[in-house]
């Protein structure tokens, strides 16, 4: 499976120290998936703690390809676009939606409380059947939690999509609560709470109100 490119994008900008190396974790997920289910097409794995999704999609093993109205299969983007960042992902949405026929959504829980959601993606009706028991095994996912067939239109792929600017804007936020932790003489959890006051009162997004109180506090 593939990156995606803005999977790729966020990890190299993603530092946490609740996760060490998270690439690492969705290829050891990756291995377990298509070994336990052949018929994997993608997989997302979300951290609920940080709301960040990264996603692998295979454009090619078990995907079928778009077909046109007229009944024809749909051309084989060229090279160059497939190198695009933006022509790849488009490739990939339309491949893995043409693919998938199948999913299953797996909470992994530490210490009572839910940190991770695999999201499999398979190619047939039928490939989670009799293996989410293998899987909940194989990925230490909570079984009582797991969710068949939510996720057929891959929402997490936009997503994941949407992570490098999550990432950025929370970059925003982290400057302004400093900024306004060292202007007000109170600490950063403080100074988060207040920032959050602003933003609720205000009526807009967390992250607009850090670049307001960026601007003001300079």
């Amino acid at each position: 499976m593939e990156l995606l490119p803005q999977s790729r994008e966020a990890l190299d900008e993603y530092v946490t120290p609740s996760v060490d190396d998270v690439e690492g974790l969705l290829r050891v997920i990756e291995g377990w998936a298509v070994r336990t289910v052949p018929e994997c097409v993608a997989l997302s794995v979300t951290l609920l703690d940080d709301d960040l999704t990264f996603t692998l999609v295979d454009t090619d093993a078990g995907a079928e390809r778009p077909v046109d109205p007229a009944g024809d299969t749909a051309p084989r983007p060229d090279a160059d676009f497939a190198l695009d960042e933006r022509g790849w992902a488009e490739m990939a949405r339309e491949r893995a939606f043409a693919g998938i026929a199948s999913t299953v959504c797996l909470p992994v829980v530490e210490e009572g409380r839910a940190v991770l959601n695999i999201d499999l993606y398979a190619s047939t009706a039928h490939a989670f059947h009799d293996r989410i028991d293998g899987l909940v095994a194989a990925l230490g996912a909570w079984q009582a939690g797991a969710v068949t067939n939510a996720d057929l239109g891959f929402e997490t792929l936009r997503r994941a999509e949407e992570a490098p600017e999550r990432l950025r804007m929370q970059r925003l936020v982290d400057v302004a609560v400093g900024l306004v932790a060292a202007r007000v003489g109170v600490t950063t959890d403080a100074a988060a709470g207040l920032l959050t006051q602003a933003a609720d009162r205000a009526g807009v997004s967390e992250s607009q109100a850090a670049t307001v109180a960026r601007v003001l506090l300079a």
